[in-house]
C-alpha cells in the first residue's frame, strides 16, 4: 500500500510546484506563499474539526515542530526553479538533492527515524538514477541559480516530509499537518512583517486569478503532506525519494508536454533510466532480504 502511494506524493508535488509557480507569476512570491498557507490552514483545521486522533503535544523535541518552517523555504526554491527550468528539467535536479539527503537521512538516522546504513547493492540502482537526471538535466549554461534553487527544492522536502512524518507518530497524521501549515504561515508573516513589500496591486491581481490557483496549491499541499506522513516513516528515505521520484518525473514529463504540445524524448529517456534504477533496486532488495543481511 505504501510502496503505491510514494508516487502520488511525488505527482502532488508536481502539480502543486507548478500551480504555484503559475500563482507566483501572477501575484508575487510572498503573496502567493500567504495565499498557499491560508488556504493549506483553513482546509486542514476543517478536517481536524472532524477527526480526532494522536496523543498529547508535551516532550516533543521542538525541532519536529519544524516541517512548516522548511516548507515555506521548499515554496520559494520551487517557484524559483519551476519558473526559471520548467517542469520535468527542475524535477529532476531536485531529485539529485532528494537522493544526496535521503542517503543522509538513512545512514544517520535522523531525528528518531531507524537508521539503514548505506549497501552496495543500491549503486547499481543509484547510478542509473544520476545517470537519468544527466539525461534529462542537459546543458544549464546561464541558469546556475535555478539549478541550485532545484537541488534545494529537491533536498527540502526530504527534511520536510521527515520532520513532519516523526511528528504525525506522535500527534497524529492530520494535527501534524495542521502543526505544519501553522509554523508555515507564521514564518511567511515574519518574513512579510520584515520586508514590508507592497502588496495592494497583487491583492487586485489575486481576485483576477482562477479559483484553481488561488485554492489549488494550498489544498494540495495538505493531501501530500497528509500521504506523506503514512509513507515516510514506514519506508527508507531512499526508498521513499525514488518512489517519490517516479510519480514527480511522470508527472513533470505530461506538464511539460501539455504547455509544448509534444514529448521531449531526452526527458522520456532519462525518466525511463531512473525508473529503470527504481526497478533494479527493488529487486536488489527483495533477494537481499530472502537471503537475510548481507551488502
Amino acid at each position: 500500500m505504501f510502496l503505491a502511494l510514494a508516487p502520488l506524493v511525488g505527482a502532488l508535488l508536481t502539480l502543486m510546484n507548478q500551480v504555484n509557480s503559475i500563482l507566483s507569476r501572477g501575484v508575487g512570491s510572498l503573496l502567493s506563499c500567504l495565499v498557499i498557507h491560508v488556504v493549506g490552514l483553513a482546509a486542514v483545521s476543517l478536517v481536524c474539526l472532524f477527526r480526532k486522533e494522536g496523543g498529547p503535544a508535551r516532550g516533543i523535541p521542538p525541532l519536529l515542530w519544524g516541517g512548516g518552517v522548511v516548507g515555506v523555504g521548499t515554496v520559494f526554491a520551487s517557484i524559483g526553479a519551476f519558473s526559471g527550468l520548467g517542469a520535468s528539467l527542475a524535477v529532476a535536479l531536485a531529485l539529485l538533492g532528494q537522493i544526496v539527503f535521503s542517503v543522509i537521512v538513512d545512514a544517520l538516522g535522523l531525528f528518531g527515524r531507524k537508521r539503514y546504513p548505506p549497501r552496495l547493492r543500491t549503486l547499481p540502482g543509484i547510478a542509473l538514477a544520476l545517470a537519468g537526471i544527466g539525461v534529462m538535466a542537459g546543458r544549464l549554461e546561464g541558469k546556475l541559480g535555478y539549478a541550485l534553487a532545484a537541488l534545494a527544492a529537491g533536498a527540502l522536502p526530504v527534511l520536510s516530509f521527515t520532520l513532519n512524518s516523526q511528528l504525525a507518530t506522535r500527534i497524529g497524521t492530520w494535527r501534524s499537518a495542521r502543526a505544519n501549515y501553522i509554523t508555515g504561515l507564521a514564518t511567511t508573516l515574519l518574513v512579510l512583517a520584515v520586508l514590508r513589500p507592497p502588496l495592494a496591486a497583487n491583492f487586485e491581481t489575486l481576485k483576477t486569478m482562477g479559483i484553481l490557483y488561488i485554492a489549488g496549491g494550498g489544498l494540495m499541499g495538505v493531501l501530500m503532506v497528509a500521504v506523506s506522513n503514512l509513507v515516510y516513516p514506514r519506508l527508507p528515505a531512499l526508498t521513499a525519494t525514488l518512489l517519490i521520484f517516479s510519480g514527480q518525473a511522470l508527472a513533470g514529463i505530461l506538464v511539460d508536454a501539455l504547455s509544448a504540445g509534444a514529448f521531449e524524448p531526452p526527458k522520456l529517456a532519462g525518466t525511463a533510466l531512473v525508473l529503470l534504477g527504481l526497478g533494479i533496486n527493488a529487486l536488489l532488495e527483495r533477494r537481499a532480504t530472502r537471503r537475510g543481511p548481507g551488502l
